[in-house]
């Protein structure tokens, strides 16, 4: 900066100082050691200060640097799902009580991890397995030990050597082959197509019918009422204790009587004595009374002669002739129907 006083101007009061005249700054750092009294009176121009070049991005270079950038918060993004999902995974296994094994440890413990459904793989589970999921087999299973199941089975058909329940409900049952059973209750119809062997005791608490023949091979005993519409057999026998025979009072001194069979059918024998006339020669106690007085039908064997049943009750009958007899031997067959 110039120092030179300028002249004072003309309203300037004597004794002021000078006003200092104000001059462009020059930027420029080196020092001017020329005198004052040889530099122009020129001002210097002002020195343009130094200018920092910079870069300025186009708009292609910034788009792919978004790109790249957005590329690598992808593949962040996408590492970090597939951790916590695997993480998510682990821990819901180890809530269910389930491990993961891994392919060695498998292979030591005896399991074939190979693709199940080639012909001739053969899949071997030595330790204890669960299946907590549903399992589906297509084709054939073979389980050689058993088979312990707590909840329902259910199957479309089934084919079993051997069976054994406690409580079974069967809606249909087919049985081809032979079958055994104990107690077996019936609370609807039951069809028989084949031949049916009743080797024990047979109660039938209602009606029964029989469309077709009946062939009894053994003893038949009707506690009721029997009911029939033609009644055909080759033999008739019946069973039961022989009922009671006493001699009737018209037999004759020293006459005899005696019996055989039951309360259905039999045979009396009468020995008449002397002076034994027409009237009363037996009277048969039955063993157990019937209901009501039954029927009974006398014939006698060998002989004829008048002879005729009288006083039948429910405790038994007895047999008589309207005619004298000479003494001797008759017999005479019975039959009690109620």
């Amino acid at each position: 900066m110039d120092n030179t006083p300028s002249p004072a101007p003309q309203h300037q009061s004597p004794g002021t100082p000078a006003a200092e005249t104000l001059k462009p700054r020059v930027t420029d750092d080196s020092v001017d050691v020329t005198p004052a009294s040889s530099q122009p009176t020129q001002p210097k121009p002002i020195a343009s200060p130094a200018r920092h070049r910079t870069y300025r991005p186009s708009h292609r270079a910034t788009f792919i640097g978004l790109g790249v950038v957005g590329v690598i918060l992808a593949i962040n993004a996408a590492v970090l799902g597939f951790v916590i999902k695997k993480q998510a995974k682990q821990e819901d296994l180890f809530n269910k009580g389930q491990v993961s094994i891994s392919t060695e440890d498998l292979n030591k413990l005896g399991i074939n991890r190979s693709v199940i459904g080639d012909s001739g793989v053969e899949l071997i589970v030595a330790p204890d397995a669960q299946f907590k999921g549903e399992v589906a087999v297509a084709g054939n299973t073979t389980i050689s030990g058993s088979v312990v199941l707590n909840s329902k089975l259910t199957a479309r058909e089934g084919n079993l050597a051997q069976l054994q329940a406690g409580n079974t409900a069967l809606s249909q049952l087919n049985v081809n082959g032979k079958s055994t059973l104990s107690d077996l209750n019936l609370r609807k119809n039951l069809v028989v197509t084949g031949l049916t062997h009743l080797q024990g005791p047979a109660t039938f608490s209602q009606a029964v019918a029989i469309n077709n023949s009946l062939t009894i091979t053994g003893n038949l005993t009707i506690g009721g009422k029997l009911t029939v519409g033609q009644f055909s057999v080759q033999h008739f026998g019946s069973s039961g204790s022989t009922p009671n025979v006493g001699k009737g009072s018209d037999i004759g001194s020293n006459g005899t009587v005696s019996i055989s069979g039951n309360d259905t059918a039999g045979t009396v024998a009468v020995n008449t004595g002397v002076g034994g006339g027409s009237g009363i020669l037996a009277n048969v106690a039955f063993r157990t009374q019937y209901n009501s007085a039954p029927r009974v039908v006398i014939s006698p064997i060998g002989v004829g002669g008048s002879f005729y049943v009288a006083n039948i009750t429910v405790g038994g009958f007895s047999i008589g002739v309207s005619s004298n007899l000479s003494p001797g031997g008759y017999r005479f067959n019975y039959i009690v129907i109620q």
